[in-house]
């Protein structure tokens, strides 16, 4: 049986098409793994459904949690209230309920306390 061009191209065309497609469901259960989700295990079978559709739907679930530290430019949740790479103060914590709060916010949103100026 003789090969021609065209049939050894189409093995590698499959060869790559198969790569990507592993090597996108590994590279999706080993982030979620990193990030400590709970649920990396689906992150990564769902990543074995389709190609590229998972990867796009993973980076925008997971991504959207995320802020960068304004001193050392690393990703941090956005209920932070210091970074736990640098120790930057990110925001505070209600004095009430323990919820996060921006700097510059006056009141909690989840329980509608009044942060003073000074109250820490």
């Amino acid at each position: 049986m003789k090969l021609d061009f065209f049939s050894i191209l189409g093995v590698i065309i499959v060869f790559i098409v198969l790569v990507f497609w592993l090597g996108q469901s590994l590279w999706i259960y080993l982030d979620a793994r990193n990030k400590n989700n709970r649920f990396a295990i689906l992150w990564g079978i769902l990543g074995l459904f389709n190609c590229p559709i998972p990867l796009i739907v993973y980076l925008i679930v997971t991504r959207g949690n995320e802020k960068k530290c304004p001193n050392c430019k690393k990703a941090v949740e956005r209920n932070m209230v210091i970074c736990p790479h640098c120790g930057y103060s990110l925001g505070k914590a209600c004095k009430s309920c323990g919820a996060f709060m921006e700097e510059d916010w006056e009141y909690c949103p989840h329980c509608s306390t009044k942060y003073e100026k000074g109250d820490n």
